[in-house]
């Protein structure tokens, strides 16, 4: 982090101020992971950031309990699943950034500005390349036909990241598709759920299964020590709904005291300058198209990304959450 710190101390270059303001976030990472990421804009600002820590439902519950005396400017958030249950609880207040507008492509910003990716990952098929081709592989919904019966892995339903996986099903196809898509997956998996994305790539690279379904950054740690790690992944249904992705994300509370400096704020994390370090550090995607990739995520080469409105996604998760039960989805 200290190298990520440097790196923004020289890339970032803000309008000082001298006042000694503060912005207060809530976020489900801990303060001493974003140190390096916020100094420079406080260098460059005068403006403080002080994190509060929490898991994702705590924050949530804590910003509607606080209500008008809360001192959350903003809230960071992992998953569009959370971010979907703020925004309906009328947490947030729309974003007001023409830079934040500029810098960040429509789909990734909730339609009515409540809240924006800031990083994006993709939930990708992994495949152990010694027992599958790529051109063996395609679709979402492809790893529910007969071929692949018995050699998926599955992670839990209880995942937000599977959540926000049907989610999308539910958006492209509608419930009913949606569900028996789900149900084909569950028949192909032979084994128990497993409860991480890193245990799952862990049984494709031991051939327990041949396929899983994963997010893209949790490979990357894997080739990183390994060069010759035997998994792969696929992007799937490139030529249809393109693939899914879900990311890190942030919106400004409804009764947020500092609402000029928490504008600011996401400004600064939706810069280029900015995204591309951060990014790369969290082994994710910038949702800033002018920021480079790491030299891993771009060694996996450029695919397509699912357009539909990341909010759409988000008021889905219910649904979604109904359709892995009827599933039968552990």
């Amino acid at each position: 982090m200290k190298f990520l710190m440097l790196k923004l101390l020289v890339l970032v270059s803000l309008s000082a101020s001298l006042s000694a303001r503060e912005v207060v976030i809530y976020s489900v990472y801990p303060g001493d992971r974003l140190e390096a990421v916020f100094k420079p804009f406080t260098a460059a600002t005068g403006i403080n950031v002080k994190v509060v820590e929490g898991k994702s439902l705590d924050l949530i519950n804590k910003i509607e309990a606080e209500g008008e005396q809360t001192q959350a400017d903003l809230h960071l958030d992992k998953d569009l699943v959370f971010h979907g249950i703020a925004n309906r609880k009328g947490l947030y207040r729309a974003i007001e950034s023409e830079k934040v507008f500029n810098q960040v492509p429509p789909h990734f910003i909730e339609s009515n500005n409540k809240w924006t990716t800031l990083f994006y990952r993709s939930r990708l098929i992994m495949f152990n390349t010694n027992a599958v081709k790529k051109s063996e592989l395609s679709t979402y919904e492809d790893l529910g036909s007969e071929k692949w019966l018995g050699r998926l892995c599955m992670r839990t339903s209880k995942s937000n990241y599977n959540q926000a996986l049907v989610a999308y099903l539910v958006a492209h196809f509608g419930k009913e598709k949606a569900t028996q898509i789900a149900k084909s997956w569950v028949k192909n998996t032979d084994m128990p759920v497993f409860t991480s994305d890193r245990a799952i790539i862990s049984a494709v690279a031991e051939g327990k299964c041949d396929v899983g379904i994963a997010n893209s950054y949790y490979l990357v740690p894997f080739i990183e020590k390994d060069p010759n790690f035997p998994v792969r992944l696929f992007f799937p249904s490139q030529d249809t709904a393109k693939a899914h992705i879900n990311g890190v994300g942030i919106g400004i509370t409804k009764y947020a005291k500092n609402v000029t400096e928490a504008n600011m704020v996401i400004e600064y994390l939706t810069s280029a300058q900015v995204q591309a370090p951060v990014a790369d550090a969290f082994d994710q995607y910038p949702v800033n198209t002018q920021a480079p990739l790491g030299t891993i995520l771009s060694g996996f080469g450029d695919f397509k990304v699912d357009s539909t409105n990341i909010g759409v996604i988000s008021n889905l998760t219910d649904i979604a959450t109904e359709v892995m039960k009827e599933a039968n989805w552990q």
